[in-house]
């Protein structure tokens, strides 16, 4: 566990095809019973045509309780998601690019954000920020876990010591890989 008030971070390439299309940057960052997460990633990937999808996530938890979330995603320059979802001490408030998205009534302890530098271990559900749900964690061995996204996709992500070293990610328009390029500092 990394030290209070320091931050870590965990660089990744994003591979389709052998081919390097992008990167992505995860911060880790403890300060006092807060610990936050900064997800940044971009990706230029061509098929008919060029696409190029730009992510950054904040994710924020207080003695382990994730008090809000926020995915910001665009496509070629256009927003496509703006979701965020706050704690109120009792229930989330949902929002989404639309404006208010419902509510969420349980504590959440692991986001799609978290799985990158916490293994989900015995984690039964991770939140996500995309879907602004609950989404169940398969183990599929000691080091390996898949979540299936509401959509039809899935995501393995594969572990060492704890960190995330590789994520396939099988989405609507290309199969990619997450390959860690840099430990912790």
């Amino acid at each position: 566990m990394a030290k209070p008030g320091t931050k870590e971070y965990l660089n990744y390439s994003i591979i389709k095809d052998d081919k390097t299309i992008g990167n992505i940057r995860v911060e880790r960052s403890l300060k006092d019973d807060i610990t936050e997460y900064i997800f940044e990633s971009r990706a230029k990937v061509k098929i008919l045509y060029s696409i190029e999808i730009y992510d950054k996530m904040g994710v924020t938890f207080k003695q382990n309780v994730l008090q809000q979330a926020k995915l910001y995603r665009t496509m070629n320059g256009k927003l496509k998601v703006n979701n965020t979802a706050i704690w109120n001490g009792s229930f989330y408030n949902l929002s989404d690019k639309d404006g208010a998205n419902g509510f969420l009534k349980q504590s959440i302890f692991c986001s799609t954000a978290s799985l990158y530098f916490n293994e989900p271990g015995n984690v039964k559900s991770v939140f996500s920020e995309k879907f602004q749900k609950m989404i169940p964690v398969h183990k599929i061995d000691s080091k390996k876990y898949r979540i299936d996204l509401p959509n039809g996709n899935s995501t393995t992500y594969t572990y060492s010591s704890g960190i995330c070293t590789l994520v396939e990610a099988n989405t609507d328009f290309a199969n990619l890989k997450f390959v860690l390029t840099t430990k912790p500092n």
